[in-house]
């Protein structure tokens, strides 16, 4: 709750993942999803990806009826709830998982399942930080220093993943961060 009003009072929106650390949000939300009858009633999006020999489906549901949401008053300016379902088949192997959303915007589901993605994009990117460059352990107590190191950590990053594009590599990232630490000519190619 208390992330939902901070932003709220910096006149910011939230769209903000129910997980385990609010569980009765989550099942809140997961039985009005997985009830048929009022999924019907949602706005939906489904968007369909091919890679690396993987299909990854992913479908939103979303809904501004939030009346009946319990506990909606503890969540500052609750406009929206959604589900994204996303389904990955490999090998003929196929799994599911769910991801539950509030949002203090009116999303429809295509806009749940764009703004769901780039939040994905930020938690790949400060997995990265902190996997490979100990972001979270750096103890540098100046912010202007702090503030440079992570915008080289970024730019490097960037750069990587360029590079690894450009080579049409399937290696892991941390893979191709040592080629070129051993030999830096290689990302300059």
């Amino acid at each position: 709750q208390k992330p939902a009003e901070t932003i709220f009072k910096g006149k910011g929106d939230y769209l903000l993942d129910a997980k385990g650390n609010q569980p009765n949000l989550e099942r809140e939300i997961s039985e009005y999803v997985q009830d048929e009858m009022l999924r019907k009633g949602m706005d939906c999006k489904r968007k369909t990806e091919k890679k690396r020999g993987r299909v990854e489906t992913r479908t939103a549901y979303s809904t501004c009826n939030v009346t009946s949401q319990y506990g909606k008053e503890k969540w500052k300016n609750l406009k929206c709830i959604g589900a994204i379902k996303t389904e990955f088949e490999k090998d003929g192997r196929k799994t599911e998982e769910w991801h539950y959303y509030i949002s203090s915007r009116k999303l429809s589901a295509k806009e749940l399942l764009h703004h769901a993605r780039m939040e994905w994009a930020a938690e790949t990117m400060h997995w990265l930080l902190d996997v490979h460059y100990g972001e979270d352990y750096c103890r540098i107590e100046n912010r202007t220093i702090q503030q440079n190191l992570n915008l080289l950590r970024k730019f490097s990053i960037s750069l990587l993943k360029q590079y690894k594009t450009r080579i049409s590599s399937k290696r892991a990232m941390s893979k191709i961060m040592l080629d070129c630490l051993l030999e830096p000519s290689h990302i300059c190619k």
